[in-house]
């Protein structure tokens, strides 16, 4: 008869099974079992107390198992507290930036191979992008995606997109001029323009997006506007860097 485990050790088992599914959507019993090192009776135990309490769904068809609803929702939480100080010192001079120019000013993070809008201020235009916060996008496509992708580690990139082709000269001009611009990529019609915003550490916080029709950005007033949004991530950063001193 296996031996019953100490509260700490049954934590710590529940812990790696969850951890399986890092790198996987659905697993059988054998696999999860396999790559603990954990007996199927001891997976099956703790898989079914996870399965209690919404951390696990099992499929009676297949018998797969895969995460609950559960870790979906204390994930969707995750961002809201440890992007709350970005928000703070970011909000204002979103707003200023969007009283300025009347165009849609956000602030995304990067989240896995998607970024997350953590922050908007919508233009007052009738002719608009609705983008909500707390939604998720492609990050493949778009000016805030270009930054968040010019600055993640190349490794990191590899693994994220195994299948896909980055220009290392179109980063490597991002990294350089300090922006990125996309015309009818997400969708057509619709000008980006962003700008990174770093923590004290010199590591990537969030690309800050000014957006809005193309007829609105191929004009004079782009320089103006590229200026005030460089100016604009500058100031952030340097929000969060005297946040880091005290």
């Amino acid at each position: 008869m296996e031996k019953q485990a100490s509260p700490t050790r049954s934590v710590e088992r529940a812990l790696d099974i969850l951890e399986c599914f890092l790198d996987y959507d659905e697993l059988i019993l054998l696999e999860i079992s396999e790559m603990t090192g954990l007996s199927g009776s001891t997976v099956l135990r703790i898989l079914s107390a996870l399965q209690e309490h919404d951390f696990i769904k099992k499929n009676p068809r297949d018998k797969t198992y895969r995460l609950g609803r559960k870790i979906q929702w204390l994930a969707d939480r995750i961002p809201r507290e440890i992007h709350e100080d970005l928000r703070r010192k970011a909000y204002p001079l979103l707003r200023d930036m969007n009283e300025r120019f009347n165009e849609d000013i956000r602030l995304f993070v990067p989240q896995g191979n998607t970024k997350l809008c953590i922050e908007s201020v919508d233009s007052r235009r009738e002719l608009r992008q609705v983008v909500e916060v707390g939604s998720r996008h492609d990050l493949v496509r778009g000016a805030a995606g270009k930054i968040i992708l010019a600055y993640m580690p190349e490794e990191e990139r590899r693994k994220l997109f195994p299948a896909q082709e980055f220009s290392a000269e179109m980063l490597e001009r991002v990294r350089l001029q300090g922006y990125a611009l996309s015309n009818g990529e997400r969708e057509e019609g619709l000008f980006g323009l962003a700008v990174p915003v770093f923590y004290e550490n010199g590591e990537l916080a969030a690309a800050a997006s000014m957006s809005g029709p193309s007829a609105r950005f191929e004009n004079d007033s782009l320089s103006d506007k590229i200026e005030a949004m460089r100016r604009m991530g500058e100031e952030i950063s340097e929000a969060l860097r005297e946040t880091a001193a005290v």
